[in-house]
């Protein structure tokens, strides 16, 4: 199994960065389909815009309401820059928000390389994987690559978390490629397979 973290390849996953893979939560069943590119575009804009409006609201109201606590003689200085200092940081979203975009974009033809056609349906249940109707059990599935996208937490960046993105699996000669965000419940399906044939195999 070859494995790629942001990009670059390793001879493999250590014990904790195994421990630190945020995994969805495990499921016996789950059905999707193959997106557009289109249609992966805006949902990934959508979720991405909904995580960056939640964390931005989340400090404005903490800078806002720690200038309102602020002594009374403090308060005419303080108010007025805590608002410009929320309006610096909903601009900065803004333009992180519109960078993240743009490097989706510059991606979007790689994660369609391999992908089955857009509408294909997908899913995973007891037996195995479905792909357009077609059945392949668990036991005739192999990972040959899986990349993943690499986090760090806390000011010393020494909280990392691991999330998988894609996954390449052989069915006897056949590749099967599976990207998270190029598909209708992507996340639980990758995520699930690769407790069926890593975690589960071990």
């Amino acid at each position: 199994m070859r494995v790629l973290i942001d990009g670059k390849p390793v001879d493999g996953l250590t014990a904790k960065q195994e421990r630190d893979l945020v995994l969805s939560r495990q499921e016996e069943a789950v059905q999707g389909s193959v997106l557009a590119a289109d249609e992966a575009t805006a949902a990934y804009a959508r979720q991405t815009k909904r995580l960056f409006v939640i964390l931005g609201s989340i400090a404005i109201v903490l800078m806002l309401g720690m200038s309102l606590v602020a002594d009374e003689d403090d308060r005419w200085v303080i108010v007025p820059v805590a608002i410009g200092i929320a309006g610096l940081l909903a601009t900065f979203i803004l333009l992180l928000f519109r960078h993240r975009i743009r490097v989706w974009n510059r991606a979007l033809d790689r994660r369609l390389a391999g992908l089955a056609p857009a509408g294909t349906a997908i899913g995973i249940d007891a037996m195995g994987l479905s792909l357009a109707g077609e059945t392949f059990t668990w036991p005739s599935l192999a990972i040959e690559q899986v990349e993943i996208t690499h986090f760090s937490s806390g000011p010393d960046q020494a909280d990392p978390i691991y999330v998988i993105d894609r996954l390449s699996l052989v069915a006897s000669t056949r590749v099967i490629v599976l990207d998270k965000p190029m598909m209708r419940n992507g996340p639980q399906i990758v995520d699930n397979i690769w407790r069926r044939l890593c975690v589960a195999k071990r």
